[in-house]
């Protein structure tokens, strides 16, 4: 009567057992390298997806609600690829509900200092400006070759973009009453006018909120920048990205061109070339010229609602 197995049946069902697992081990391997290829590849199609959609969106409302003539795009036609979009990106415009004040040189009020500083007296700046933006208004100017100190002097209208100092919600100031004040930095006219209140923006006058949204390529990512806010990573695994500009003409360009009318497009086009975080190695040794990467393009193109105001400012 047998009690046990044999050596030779113990080493048979050894070498079986081994095989058997050995192909499970294989399968698992397989499936799991699979799965997280697959969860690259959706990665990289949300991210492909993600920047794109953004772009087309900042694209589509260049010059968005601004005067006209004012906002649009900035492109670089050479090396790293860049744009620079103007917009009003929540629609913030008031009025001034009082004249404004200039002041050359250091202004102190209330424990702050302000370098050249033009105080605008708006009616609300909470939900209508951002502290870190700038302000389009209309402000009054005295001719270039008018004798310098004199005031009130003759005075021209012209519009001119502006960087927020302060954002003050409540505030009293001599001569401006109390309420929301803009205080935004007047440098440019200091420069030219410097003198006490040389420079003016007269009652009810209107002045428009106005981001600027940049963005740019290098190495593998894209780069975004939100006004005077630091700069800061947007999308990652970018292989490359590819802006083209159409013009009136119909002809697309990779910059603006001289065309007529000089330096305005009516369509938008960006192009992604997006790849997976990590190497596939077996996909590096069957197609070398891959890098061992997926990759996925996706372009888009926009029509600008703005087109008559896109200008390379």
């Amino acid at each position: 009567m047998r009690r046990g197995f044999s050596l030779i049946e113990i080493l048979v069902a050894l070498v079986i057992m081994v095989l058997v697992s050995s192909g499970v081990m294989v399968v698992f391997q397989y499936q799991n390298k699979n799965m997280l290829t697959q969860r690259e590849i959706a990665e990289m199609n949300l991210m492909a997806k993600g920047v794109s959609e953004e772009m087309s969106r900042t694209l589509r409302m260049a010059g968005g609600v601004l005067p006209p003539g004012v906002g649009g795009l900035k492109v670089q036609a050479s090396g790293p690829e860049r744009v620079t979009v103007v917009l009003n990106r929540a629609g913030g415009v008031d009025t001034t509900r009082a004249d404004s004040k200039f002041y050359v040189g250091t202004l102190v009020w209330s424990g702050n200092s302000y370098k050249n500083a033009l105080l605008l007296p708006v009616r609300h700046v909470k939900g209508v400006f951002t502290d870190s933006g700038y302000v389009v208004t209309t402000v009054k100017v005295p001719p270039v070759s008018y004798p310098t100190g004199t005031y009130p002097a003759p005075i021209k209208d012209t519009m001119i973009v502006l960087p927020v100092q302060k954002l003050i919600e409540n505030a009293s100031f001599p001569g401006l009453g109390a309420g929301a004040m803009v205080v935004v930095d007047e440098s440019w006219f200091a420069d030219r006018w410097p003198w006490l209140h040389s420079v003016a923006t007269s009652s009810n006058t209107f002045v428009y909120a106005l981001d600027s949204v940049r963005y740019w390529h290098r190495d593998d990512t894209v780069f975004r920048k939100i006004n005077r806010n630091d700069s800061a990573a947007y999308a990652v695994g970018i292989d490359s990205m590819r802006l083209r500009y159409m013009h009136p003409s119909g002809a697309w360009s990779d910059s603006l061109l001289a065309t007529d009318p000089v330096n305005q497009i009516q369509k938008a086009q960006a192009r992604f070339r997006v790849r997976t975080r990590h190497k596939d190695r077996s996909l590096e040794a069957s197609n070398p010229s891959t890098r061992g990467y997926h990759f996925q393009t996706i372009e888009t193109e926009v029509a600008l609602r703005n087109a008559s105001t896109l200008v390379n400012k």
